[in-house]
């Protein structure tokens, strides 16, 4: 299964073709169901409201999230994101992609994303680019 970070959702609004392409591929069974966390959805959120035009990019938000299956924070990945947080390999890793890394590791997902060296850096996280 394959979780989708912000930055490739970002692209999806945008209409860029490439995420257009590997969601329309999801969707289709192709490569498996199409998730993102909570994390995700509360900064697509944010962007949104902070948005230009706010009726607009919550429209298009709404729609994409609706596309997708949430995964969230539960008990066994919050304490994994401690358990990350303490490593020293993550200490760069900001707290928001500690959770998304947590929450992608402890329901078996590939993160997709175009920042892969900084999702590489936790251990055990499967991260393919896009």
């Amino acid at each position: 299964m394959t979780c989708f970070d912000t930055d490739f959702l970002v692209a999806c609004l945008h209409n860029e073709p490439q995420a257009i392409e590997k969601l329309e591929n999801m969707q289709t069974g192709q490569d498996g169901s199409a998730t993102t966390t909570t994390v995700n959805a509360a900064e697509l959120w944010k962007g949104a409201f902070r948005a230009k035009d706010k009726e607009n990019e919550i429209t298009k938000v709404r729609h994409l999230l609706d596309l997708l299956e949430l995964i969230t924070l539960d008990l066994d990945s919050a304490r994994l994101a401690g358990e990350l947080d303490a490593s020293t390999r993550s200490k760069t890793v900001g707290e928001s992609d500690l959770f998304i890394a947590s929450i992608a590791l402890v329901n078996k997902q590939v993160l997709i994303t175009r920042n892969k060296k900084h999702f590489m850096r936790i251990p055990g996280l499967r991260v393919e680019g896009w």
